[in-house]
Order: structure tokens, then C-alpha cells, then sequence
């Protein structure tokens, strides 16, 4: 053990690492760089304007010549590539077939993917193992490596693929948090009060029983979520059921920890009289809250690197598994790259509104149809303002509703998508993803619609879809005119049985109707999201931190807890309170107390509710988990938003609570028994 804090141990150590770790990624990293550039001379090929000749020779042969280089396989013969109009649908997916051929069966296919995503890895090899031997890990590392190398030897001899994959990781995750631990200790270890006091906060949780419980669930049971996934089911859904429950069981335990910890090393310290020892230091009170919010912030950090690094892994690791046959298996393969594993942004249709006046006409003639209503002197503003909103809103789902099909004759509704410039400079698929209704809604039937864009009858599409299923149906950036609009007529072929017309018209909710495309990768929309989610839990870390400077354990932990809780429905209590409307003070009748008692506890209820929607409906609608299992962009103004908003102004406000709190409060009162 003492061997190695040697200097020549380590310099020994790191060149056999160094180079062991050269030679295992070189021969990757040049059948990579090979197979990359082969890759993008296939796709210019096979999208360019000699694209129907190479399309037709793969059909026929089997194989593609580009500059006396021939790829392919006996195997793709026959594989159909051209569609109706002669051109290759599809040349992302044709270049991913092709190219595979070329692949060694020793190089991990999901390298092949992305070729920064190797040089990282690599990368993030060499720097853990070499900080490993310089802050005096070595052996520890040796037993990692080799535990884990036997360990995933023994699993793969019994057959037990799943458990190889898993089991090794959990034990080089836990080395690696150690590790992790061992550098943040490294970084506080200055002698000023709030590194100090961050660094004796980490110690102490590295240490105690409830961080160490939290920490092992989430090393444990990272790892084997993959092994319980349904490997059945399309890729795209096993791809979306690893993020929303890794990202998810990651933050909810990394939340619990974080409001634990944040309220019992305050609250205990308080109680216990540590604080005492503290305060007699150079150490004021906000250095005190500060250094205990630094290292919380710290730790959760190393959690948040830890698991995302393993889920990033496996994600790479699962989006190069096998699909089903066929074009079915084709479309779940294009599903992954274009609708999961990217960053996406959604455009809704443009829907007429009605003006001012045409509402004020409008509301006019309701009530003055009401005769409830039109006998009253005056009408409610709040009562005013709600018909005008329901009318608003009758008109628009008027829009969102196209009636069924009348003796051989459809009908159909037009609707425009604007702004969509950047997605045909890109050049990228466009998805139309609706979400469409019909009589019943029976998720067990199957309807027929139909798609003209542009008001060209050539792109004419017939569709099934399911009622209140989503499906998506992808559309060529080059029907997007020259001024960034589409325009997408939808059909309701629907037609009634003698006796019931009039019923069978599709429908859909404000936002089940419309079309992404992509203006980014999945691995920097996956940082921005782990960000967001650090910067979450810093405020949770504020809250419980300053609760804890008044309030006891027991009583501080629920008051976070129920913040937190709270956080999460502001955007939903934010919409109820649109229509919670208690009666005006010009309409209680004090001299009725029941009234008086209903008004007074309405009010009260909505002044809190409208507090913390207020406080709290930053932190709710920053939703990175779902964000990205839906493939959605999360761009950096949002996560610098976030991170002003929530991490700096009200995390700093909170604290600032705490401070003036504990600076009030006397900590130390001697009775002289004591």
C-alpha cells in the first residue's frame, strides 16, 4: 500500500496504464476514422444526383462502387431501396446497412456511431486512471479492474449477458465515486472558512449511514436497469424506458439525499452544540450556510457525473442492439436517430384567433341569451373574462375537428406550419406527430386519414392510425417553401353507417397536432440536461439549509419535502387557478358569517396557491428528463435561465433567509450546569 505514493511507482504505473489504454483504443480509433469516412462518402452517394443509378446497382447486385472502392454484401440483393418514384427514401438508414458489412465483429458497433463519442471515452479513460495513481488509488483501482474483469468473465461463461454488463460496472462506479471524492477533496482543501466547511460536509457524508445507503441504491440499481428492460419491445421504447427511468430514479434519490443531508447537517449541529465549536472560528454566518450549500452542491455533482457517465454509456451500448426484420425493423432503427437520441424543436399550427370585439359580440349575445345572466345589473369580471376565454377556446377547437366523409365526398382542414427555415437549411426529416380522435376514441380500432402537403396532390399519403395513440409520419425538408412554411391538409376518410351521419369526426387537443425536426445531437442536449438537473437540486439544498436554521429535523425535512412537491405541481396549480374564482368583496354579505368564512378561506387559498406558483413555476417547468426521452432540444439560454433564476437568485435569496435567521437566533446560552 505505502509502494504506491512512490514517485517512481506512479511514473511506472502511468506509462504501462497510459499505453495499455493506447493500445487497446488505436486499433478502434483507426477502424473508426475508416469506417466514418467510408460512411459519409456512401450517404453523399446515395443522396446525390446519381443516387438512382448506386440505388439501382444495390438493388441488383448487392454492392456500390465509389472511386474504385466496392461496399456491400451478397446479402442486401434484392433489399428494396428505391420507392415508388425511383429515389432512395431513405439514405441515412441504406448507408447504416451497407456500412455494416464493413464492420469487424470485435469493434463495438455503437462506436461507430459517433466518433467524438470514442475519442471522449478514450479520453476519460486515460484522465480517470492516471488521477486514480496520482492520488493514491492505485491498488485500490487493480482490485476494481480486476474484480470487474472477473466478475464479467464469470457472468459471460454461465451465459448470464445481462449480469456481465451490470455487475462489473456497479464496482467500477463505486471506485470511481470514491475517486471523484478524493478530487473534490482535493480541490477544497484551502483553509478559507467556506472550503473548509464544504469539504468537512463532504467527509461527513461520505462517512454516514443514510448518504452511503442513498449512494449504494444508485450505484446498485443504475446498472441493471438495462438487464430489465423488454427486449421485445421496439428499440426506440427500451431507449426511452432507460432514460425516463435512470434520469428519474437518479433524481429522486440524488432529491431525497440532497434534503436530508442539507436539513440534518444544519439542524443537527444546532442541536447537538457543534455549532458552538464552529462559530468560536473565524467563521461568519453566511460562510457558515454558504460552505454547507457548497459542498451539497458538490456532492451531488459527483452523483449527477456518475450516472450520467453509466447512462450515457448505455445508451451508446443500446442504440447499436439489433432491430426487428424488415421495414419495421427499419423504421424503429430511424425512430432511434430522428425521434429519441437528438434534440428537437416542435412547431404547432398557426389557428385563426378572434379580435377583441368579435369576443366582446360574442360574450354580449350569451348573456343576453342566459336569462340568469342578463337579469343581473352587472356581471362579474372574473365570470366576464372566463366566458370570453371558453369562447375563445370553442372557437378554436372548431378548427381542431374535421367532420367525417358524406356519400363518397371527404372533407378536410388545412393547417399551416410557419418558421420552419432552419429545418429546411438543414436539411434534416421533419416528423408530423398528431394524436388524433374519432367517435369512441377505442384504442382497439384502427381509422384510415389522409395527408396532402402543399396542396399537391403527388404527395398524397394514405394513413391508419390508432384513436388517442400518437404517430408520427415522416415528411422531406424539401416541401417547406422558400418562406419557411408548410402546409398540411389532413382527410377524414371516416365514413358514417346509414343512420348515424354526422358522427365520426377526428379531432385532437391543442397541441396533438405538430412537426419537429432536429438542430442538434443527443450528447450535448444530454449535458444541458444533467445541468439542469444540478441545478435543481442546488435549490433544494438552499431551501432544506435554510429551513434547518429555525426549524428541527423532522420539521425542516417535510417543510422541503413539501417545496419540493410543490415546485413540481406549479405548472398544473398555475392552470387551476385560472378557473378558482372566489366571490368579489363587493358581493359578500358580512352579515352572513358562513359567507364571510367562505370568502376569507377561498381567498386565503388562492393568495397561497398564486404565492407559490409565483415562487415556484421556474423550478416545475424545467422538465430535462422528460425533454430529452421525447428528443426534445434544451437549448443553453434555458439552462442560463435556470441557472440565474434558480440556482443564483433564489437559492442565494434563500440562504440570505437563513442567514438573517441564524444571526438573530442565539446559539449559545450557558446556564452554568452545563
Amino acid at each position: 500500500m505505502r509502494a504506491q505514493h512512490r514517485t517512481i511507482v506512479r511514473i511506472v504505473a502511468t506509462v504501462l496504464i497510459v499505453g495499455a489504454i493506447s493500445a487497446s483504443f488505436t486499433p478502434v480509433l483507426k477502424v473508426s476514422h475508416r469506417l466514418h469516412s467510408d460512411r459519409t462518402a456512401i450517404q453523399e452517394a446515395l443522396s446525390g444526383p446519381d443516387q438512382r443509378i448506386v440505388g439501382k446497382q444495390l438493388q441488383e447486385t448487392g454492392f456500390i462502387t465509389i472511386d474504385g472502392k466496392e461496399f456491400g454484401h451478397e446479402r442486401l440483393k434484392g433489399f428494396q431501396v428505391l420507392d415508388e418514384n425511383g429515389d432512395i427514401s431513405n439514405p441515412t438508414s441504406v448507408t447504416w446497412y451497407v456500412i455494416s458489412t464493413e464492420i469487424p465483429p470485435w469493434l463495438p458497433k455503437w462506436m461507430l456511431r459517433s466518433l467524438g463519442t470514442t475519442w471522449l471515452i478514450a479520453a476519460i479513460g486515460v484522465v480517470w486512471a492516471v488521477t486514480s495513481i496520482w492520488l493514491g488509488l492505485l491498488v485500490p483501482l487493480i482490485y476494481a479492474t480486476v474484480g470487474s474483469t472477473c466478475a464479467w468473465l464469470l457472468f459471460s461463461m454461465f451465459g448470464m449477458h445481462g449480469l456481465s454488463l451490470a455487475v462489473p460496472v456497479i464496482g467500477l462506479l463505486a471506485f470511481t465515486f470514491s475517486l471523484l471524492l478524493r478530487i473534490l477533496e482535493f480541490i477544497l482543501s484551502s483553509p478559507k472558512q467556506i472550503t473548509t466547511i464544504a469539504r468537512g460536509l463532504l467527509l461527513e457524508a461520505s462517512r454516514t449511514r443514510l448518504s452511503l445507503a442513498f449512494i449504494s441504491i444508485l450505484l446498485i440499481l443504475l446498472p441493471l436497469i438495462p438487464y430489465w428492460l423488454d427486449p421485445t419491445s421496439p428499440l426506440r421504447h427500451r431507449l426511452q424506458t432507460m432514460l425516463s427511468r435512470s434520469l428519474g430514479m437518479t433524481f429522486a434519490i440524488a432529491a431525497c439525499l440532497t434534503v436530508l443531508l442539507a436539513c440534518a447537517t444544519v439542524a443537527f449541529e444546532i442541536r447537538d452544540r457543534q455549532v458552538w465549536q464552529v462559530m468560536t472560528k473565524p467563521v461568519n454566518k453566511f460562510g457558515y450556510l454558504f460552505g454547507k450549500w457548497v459542498g451539497i452542491v458538490a456532492l451531488n455533482a459527483t452523483i449527477l457525473s456518475i450516472a450520467g457517465l453509466s447512462i450515457f454509456i448505455y445508451i451508446q451500448y443500446l442504440r447499436a442492439q439489433p432491430v426487428a426484420s424488415g421495414m419495421q425493423g427499419e423504421l424503429d432503427r430511424l425512430a432511434v436517430e430522428e425521434e429519441v437520441l437528438t434534440a428537437r424543436v416542435s412547431a404547432e399550427p398557426v389557428y385563426q384567433v378572434l379580435t377583441s370585439e368579435q369576443l366582446s359580440a360574442r360574450v354580449d349575445s350569451i348573456i343576453e341569451a342566459d336569462p340568469d345572466l342578463r337579469d343581473l345589473e352587472s356581471i362579474q369580471i372574473p365570470l366576464r373574462r372566463k366566458i370570453r376565454s371558453e369562447v375563445q377556446e370553442q372557437f378554436l377547437a372548431s378548427q381542431r375537428s374535421i367532420p367525417p366523409g358524406n356519400q363518397g365526398s371527404f372533407y378536410q382542414q388545412t393547417y399551416t406550419f410557419t418558421g420552419l427555415g432552419a429545418a429546411k437549411d438543414l436539411d434534416a426529416p421533419i416528423a408530423f406527430q398528431y394524436r388524433f380522435y374519432i367517435l369512441e376514441s377505442n384504442e382497439h380500432e384502427v381509422h384510415k386519414a389522409g395527408f396532402v402537403f402543399n396542396n399537391e396532390p403527388a404527395t398524397r399519403q394514405t394513413i391508419k392510425f390508432v384513436p388517442t395513440m400518437t404517430h408520427v409520419t415522416l415528411i422531406p425538408s424539401s416541401f417547406v417553401d422558400d418562406e419557411g412554411n408548410l402546409k398540411i391538409s389532413i382527410y377524414n376518410f371516416y365514413q358514417p353507417p346509414e343512420g348515424k351521419e354526422g358522427r365520426g369526426s377526428i379531432s385532437f387537443d391543442a397541441d396533438g397536432l405538430k412537426v419537429l425536426y432536429r438542430v442538434g445531437e443527443f450528447e450535448p442536449n444530454f449535458l444541458r440536461a444533467m445541468i439542469v438537473l444540478w441545478i435543481k437540486l442546488a435549490f433544494l439544498a438552499a431551501i432544506g439549509i435554510s429551513v434547518a436554521t429555525f426549524l428541527s429535523f423532522p420539521v425542516a425535512t417535510l417543510v422541503t419535502f413539501t417545496i419540493f412537491a410543490s415546485g413540481l405541481m406549479a405548472p398544473w396549480l398555475s392552470e387551476s387557478l385560472l378557473l378558482y374564482l372566489p366571490p368579489l368583496t363587493s358581493e359578500v354579505d358580512f352579515g352572513d358569517i358562513g359567507m364571510v368564512i367562505q370568502w376569507g378561506f377561498e381567498n386565503i387559498i388562492r393568495g397561497i396557491a398564486s404565492f407559490l406558483v409565483y415562487m415556484l413555476r421556474g423550478f416545475g417547468e424545467q422538465q430535462p428528463t422528460s425533454q430529452l426521452v421525447q428528443g426534445m432540444f434544451i437549448s443553453w439560454g434555458s439552462v442560463f435561465h435556470g441557472f440565474l433564476s434558480i440556482c443564483v437568485l433564489w437559492s442565494g435569496f434563500a440562504i440570505a433567509i437563513g442567514t438573517i435567521v441564524l444571526r438573530k437566533r442565539q446559539l449559545a446560552i450557558y446556564s452554568g450546569s452545563g
